[in-house]
């Protein structure tokens, strides 16, 4: 019993299936008409068409025509079955009118008041332009029917022409002055929808084009046996002219349909690429599936599944070096089941290869694990290979030596069997060549591939760590290089570019001269804006050094720069003769030109408000002076002796300091570059100078005693 219910559903499938390429379109054997008022169907009579005078519509009516619906269906007498036109009109209240049933009927709708109308019937002209011919009738109740809100009248059917325009005009009885027109045109439900057709490759898209004046539904799909599926989310759209549609994969199986909007349709459908060479190419595998099977020892199985129905050959080969070797005699056909191949060595090299017509894939298996595994060793003058297996299983060695890309045999095959499972054998070749290999393969199945092993021997270590030495040594020299060739880049790039405000007790002449030299260097060797009273005389004179001195401390504070303050000994004595001074008196300057009790006064305002302690910095010149003569309100302050703790000061004038420390060994490089420069020359000849003159005791005003 249920082997015969699952045939019958089997048929009733293959009847949907072939009903799906050619919908059942309505067919009449005879002129007919009915209405309906309120959802009961009444009889109503046909009669020819005659002239109606225009009556005047009663008060408060106001009769809206919207829409005529007109289809195509089969009048059928004994003879032959004739295209004919079906119409369909509804006369409806303007309020109750819902729109479910306007397109669920296909219905004329006139839209009328609350007020319930007399309505007889509906009387239809009928004009087909092709053969010029002119039909009426009038369709009307058979018994008197009272005021209504609403009416439905069918009529099938008027005899047209397949693909020819008609026009069908309606009007109330008795006619309250409103009609509808349209046109119609008669579909051919023998060919179904015209349309040609476009594929554009590069873009993966087919241009469709139909006629005008048809709305159709145009798809594509995947012929598979009896089914077309539609392909998804890309391939369904309504044109009335011409429109593109998307498809992923070009295969053999792709087709194209068009069909005419409503349940009486035919539909048209052409497989363009079924011979097509294109078709045939990576897009037919790409778009397949292939699943490795479970299968018995020694066995391989795949199964491979597709969007077209095709049964292609398969093969097996010995993947190696990007080429896949076919192995003779072991072309299999389609199962249900899949594609099984026996006596084979299930190892990872092992892959399936699909051929279908001029096009083919070479498959391999998804899993990395083999049944066996080779190892190679080297001792003096032998090969030892080391055999592990998951099963029981034969193998097979033979001597080989290279030539070029292939390896001839040497000696005679060399054979081992394992009985066991998980365990080892070893095989040992003698060798009278370091150029020898060794080949393997499993003996004892009808499909294996042979795995070639060479050994690594000393020499080529050699001469791979004599490569690696020669590239470790290039990228030194070019490192090197690159230092020396960039250094004055890095030097002039903006690392030390800050803005710097010298501060200094002017000595004598001599000593003015030496902070000029330093200054100099800051400026030219490191780039920093250097802020120098001497280099801005006419700015000093013109608003005096206390207000020249503290806007410039302010831009300092602004740009984040430092104060480099200049000791000497006679900076220790006016200091001395400063701080004596009551602390109202050491912020208020009356000597418009005093520079070192300015600066002082800022500096003791800035140390009053342990405000930016952090900016200032201290030098002196050895041989001029030393670290004892810095007053002790200075602890805090970092101090350089020059020139020896000129690097150190480089670093501090970083507007990055947190560097790499390989990168500061290369500043430390750049600075000693600096240092045996043309202009530091002159500054140390600048304090070999000054440093005669304070031992002479020249170098200060008559008013001090410089002298050690």
């Amino acid at each position: 019993m249920d082997s015969i219910c699952r045939h019958l559903f089997s048929l009733c499938l293959v009847s949907t299936v072939l009903g799906g390429g050619q919908n059942d379109v309505r067919k009449s054997t005879r002129i007919s008409a009915y209405g309906d008022v309120g959802g009961q169907q009444e009889h109503v009579d046909i009669d020819n068409c005659t002239h109606q005078e225009r009556v005047e519509a009663p008060d408060g009516f106001n009769l809206s025509l919207s829409r005529l619906i007109m289809s195509t269906v089969l009048s059928c007498p004994p003879l032959k079955c004739i295209p004919c036109v079906r119409v369909n009109v509804k006369i409806n209240n303007s309020d109750a009118a819902r729109p479910a049933e306007i397109f669920q009927h296909f219905l004329f709708l006139f839209k009328i008041p609350e007020v319930p109308v007399r309505i007889e019937g509906v009387q239809i002209h009928f004009f087909e332009y092709k053969s010029n011919r002119n039909n009426g009738i009038q369709v009307r109740w058979r018994n008197h029917m009272p005021a209504i809100k609403s009416a439905t009248f069918t009529f099938e059917c008027f005899e047209s022409d397949a693909g020819s325009q008609v026009e069908v005009m309606v009007k109330t009885i008795p006619d309250y002055g409103q009609q509808l027109t349209e046109k119609y045109n008669v579909e051919d439900h023998g060919t179904g929808p015209e349309m040609t057709y476009s594929v554009l490759p590069q873009k993966k898209q087919i241009i469709i084009s139909v006629p005008a004046g048809h709305v159709v539904k145009a798809m594509l799909c995947y012929q598979r046996g009896l089914v077309c599926r539609e392909l998804k989310n890309r391939s369904v759209q309504l044109i009335n002219a011409t429109s593109s549609l998307s498809y992923e994969y070009l295969l053999p199986c792709l087709c194209i349909q068009v069909i005419y909007l409503g349940s009486d349709s035919h539909r048209t459908k052409v497989c363009p690429f079924t011979n097509a060479p294109e078709a045939f190419g990576p897009d037919l595998w790409r778009s397949s599936n292939f699943s490795d099977l479970t299968h018995r020892t020694n066995n391989m199985a795949v199964r491979f599944s597709g969007k077209c129905y095709i049964k292609p050959r398969a093969v097996l080969c010995w993947k190696s070096n990007g080429f896949c070797e076919e192995f003779e005699g072991s072309a299999t056909e389609f199962l249900k089941s899949g594609y099984v191949f026996e006596s084979v060595d299930r190892h990872s090299q092992m892959c399936f290869k699909f051929k279908y017509k001029n096009s083919s894939h070479v498959e391999c298996r998804n899993r990395p694990d083999t049944d066996w595994n080779v190892t190679l060793a080297t001792e003096s003058n032998k090969l030892l290979l080391t055999f592990v297996s998951h099963i029981p299983a034969s193998f097979s060695a033979v001597l080989c030596e290279r030539v070029g890309e292939e390896c001839k045999n040497l000696s005679m095959i060399h054979s081992i069997s394992q009985i066991k499972m998980n365990t080892q054998k070893l095989l040992i070749l003698p060798v009278e060549s370091h150029e020898s290999c060794a080949r393997v393969w499993r003996s004892d199945v009808t499909f294996s591939g042979k795995r070639l092993l060479c050994p690594h021997y000393p020499r080529h270590w050699i001469g791979l760590g004599l490569l690696g030495t020669l590239a470790v040594l290039a990228v030194i020299l070019l490192f090197v290089y690159m230092v020396w060739k960039f250094r004055p880049k890095v030097v002039s790039a903006p690392l030390w570019r800050r803005t710097v405000l010298v501060m200094y007790s002017p000595d004598s002449e001599e000593h003015k001269t030496l902070i000029c030299a330093f200054a100099d260097i800051l400026k030219t060797e490191l780039h920093c804006n250097v802020i120098l009273d001497l280099w801005d005389t006419g700015k000093v004179a013109e608003i005096g050094i206390v207000s020249w001195l503290y806007s410039k401390r302010e831009l300092v504070e602004r740009e984040g720069g430092k104060i480099i303050i200049v000791w000497s000994k006679r900076s220790q004595k006016r200091y001395n003769q400063w701080s004596v001074l009551d602390p109202g008196s050491k912020l208020e300057h009356s000597d418009l030109h005093d520079l070192f009790n300015t600066s002082m006064a800022c500096v003791y305002n800035d140390f009053l408000r342990n405000k930016r302690i952090k900016d200032y910095s201290i030098i002196y010149f050895n041989g001029l002076c030393s670290k004892e003569n810095i007053p002790e309100i200075f602890t805090k302050i970092p101090k350089y002796r020059m020139l020896k703790d000129f690097s150190s000061l480089v670093c501090t004038l970083l507007s990055a300091p947190e560097l790499p420390c390989s990168f500061k060994l290369g500043i430390k490089f750049l600075v000693r570059e600096i240092l045996q420069s043309e202009k530091m020359q002159k500054l140390r000849n600048s304090i070999e100078q000054c440093v005669k003159l304070q031992g002479h005791g020249l170098l200060c005003c008559e008013e001090y005693d410089c002298s050690d």
